[in-house]
């Protein structure tokens, strides 16, 4: 016997929960891209490394909140480990404050290194 599950639209029958999940991760990410959070200057950030890539980064505890450029070391989003050492980032890289959703753009979850030769400086 098969269990036909509707696949993000394709298909007949009930959508399967596993893609409901998915479905809702994905459209909170989109959320998330169109409506950043304001940085603060306190909270952890998403930075961008490259064209459509984030990076969650948080900002040392000795950085002026008004500061250009920002000194950060990018983190693992679930272990909380640097990943990186102190970089430093022109504020027009820093996407926004970091949320949930953005952890699906992040190198670490997919599985990839990051480059190593990240620049933020320009």
């Amino acid at each position: 016997m098969t269990a036909r599950f509707r696949r993000c639209g394709h298909g007949s029958g009930p959508m399967h929960p596993g893609d409901q999940k998915a479905v809702a991760e994905f459209t909170a990410l989109l959320a998330a891209r169109q409506r950043p959070a304001p940085c603060t200057g306190r909270a952890d950030i998403a930075v961008q490394l490259g064209g459509r890539g984030l990076e969650r980064g948080r900002t040392l505890p000795e950085q002026q909140p008004d500061a250009d450029p920002v000194a950060l070391v990018l983190i693992h989003p679930d272990t909380e480990t640097a990943l990186t050492g102190t970089l430093h980032c022109i504020r027009a890289r820093i996407h926004g404050a970091w949320t949930g959703p953005y952890r699906l753009l992040i190198h670490a979850l997919a599985g990839r290194d990051l480059p190593p030769d990240i620049d933020l400086s320009t």
